[in-house]
C-alpha cells in the first residue's frame, strides 16, 4: 500500500462547491441544512482512519434519520451527478483522481476511478468528503466494493493516513517443486520439475499484532499474492539476459549481486513493492542464481 498526499480540497468548501451552480433553490436549500451533520460526520471519519477505528463507527450517525431516505438519496447524488462532468464539484473529484501514481491500494494498476474508503451508500454524509475519496484502479475498487470494517482488522489501509512503507513487511521466496509436486529444496544441484513466486506478509517484530493483522487483511481482500505472482511472471522473462550475463561474467555470486542491486535501487521510492520483495527473494535462491533463471524464464 502506498502512502499518497492528502486532497486539498476541505469538507466544507468540496460541499458549498457542489451546490455553488446548476442547482434548484428546493435542492440547495435542502442540502445545505445537513453541512453541519456533513461537517461533523468527517472530523469523527478522519479521527478514526488516525486512531484506526473505523469499526466502531455507527452508520446511523452518518446518514439521515430513518424516513428521510430521498434526503438520503440526494446526499449520494452530490458525487454521483453533482461531481460529474460540467458541474461545479468536478474539480474535487478531478483531484482525487486525476493522479500521476499507481493505485496506491495495490502499487500496480494505474489510476482510473474514485473509490469511497467507507462507501456512500452506508454512509451519505461522507459522500463527497475529500477525505473519503481515494484514487484506485479498477480492479481495486470492484473487489473493494461496497464492504466497510465491522472489526479492527477488517480496516483496509487508508493512503492518507497509514503508512507502513518505512519498514519491509512484504517479501517474496521461490518455490520449487519436484515432479510429484512436493517442494524441494532450492541447492544449486536441484533439478526442480517446476516452480512459482508466493509472495507473502511478514512484517518485522517491532509490530503490534493488530496492525500485521490489517495489513494481511489488506493484502487478502485485494488478492495482492495472486497480483504480484502475475507481475513477476512476465519480469521473470524480461531479466533473463541480465542474469545470463551476470552469471558468464561471474557465476551465481555476480547473479546474486546484480538482483541484490536491483532490489536496492527499487527500493528508493518505497521499500514494499513486489519488485523489491521478488528480486531479493530471488538472491536468496541458490538454485536460481546457480542457472536456474534460465527454466524459470523459460516457464
Amino acid at each position: 500500500m502506498l502512502r499518497i498526499v492528502p486532497p486539498k480540497f476541505g469538507t466544507q468548501e468540496a460541499f458549498r462547491l457542489c451546490l455553488s451552480a446548476s442547482i434548484s433553490k428546493q435542492k440547495k436549500t435542502l442540502l445545505s441544512n445537513y453541512e453541519s451533520k456533513i461537517l461533523t460526520a468527517a472530523a469523527a471519519f478522519e479521527q478514526a482512519c488516525r486512531a484506526a477505528t473505523l469499526h466502531n463507527l455507527d452508520p446511523a450517525n452518518f446518514a439521515p434519520q430513518q424516513g428521510h431516505e430521498s434526503d438520503a438519496d440526494d446526499l449520494v447524488g452530490m458525487y454521483t451527478r453533482r461531481m460529474g462532468p460540467e458541474y461545479p464539484g468536478r474539480p474535487v473529484y478531478d483531484e482525487a483522481r486525476n493522479r500521476r501514481i499507481k493505485c496506491p491500494l495495490c502499487g500496480v494498476g494505474s489510476v482510473r476511478q474514485v473509490d469511497h474508503h467507507l462507501p456512500k451508500s452506508t454512509f451519505p454524509y461522507l459522500a463527497v468528503v475529500p477525505m473519503n475519496l481515494v484514487p484506485v484502479c479498477a480492479d481495486c475498487n470492484f473487489l473493494k466494493g461496497e464492504k466497510f470494517p465491522k472489526v479492527y482488522s477488517e480496516q483496509t489501509l487508508h493512503p492518507y493516513f497509514d503508512e507502513i512503507d518505512d519498514q519491509r513487511w512484504l517479501h517474496a521466496r521461490l518455490i520449487t517443486l519436484s515432479s510429484t509436486g512436493q517442494i524441494v529444496a532450492s541447492l544449486a544441484d536441484a533439478v526442480p520439475s517446476n516452480w512459482y513466486v508466493k509472495f507473502f506478509v511478514s512484517p518485522p517484530s517491532a509490530w503490534r499484532a493488530e496492525l500485521t493483522e490489517r495489513v494481511q487483511y489488506h493484502f487478502e481482500a485485494f488478492n495482492l499474492a495472486q497480483l504480484y505472482e502475475d507481475q513477476a511472471a512476465d519480469d521473470l522473462t524480461g531479466i533473463e539476459l541480465s542474469m545470463e550475463e551476470a552469471y558468464q561474467a561471474g557465476g551465481a555470486p555476480d547473479v546474486r549481486e546484480l538482483l541484490e542491486s536491483m532490489a536496492r535501487s527499487r527500493k528508493r521510492p518505497h521499500n514494499n513493492t513486489w519488485m523489491v520483495a521478488l528480486y531479493e527473494g530471488l538472491a536468496s535462491n541458490s538454485w536460481y542464481c546457480s542457472g536456474g533463471f534460465r527454466q524459470v524464464a523459460a516457464g
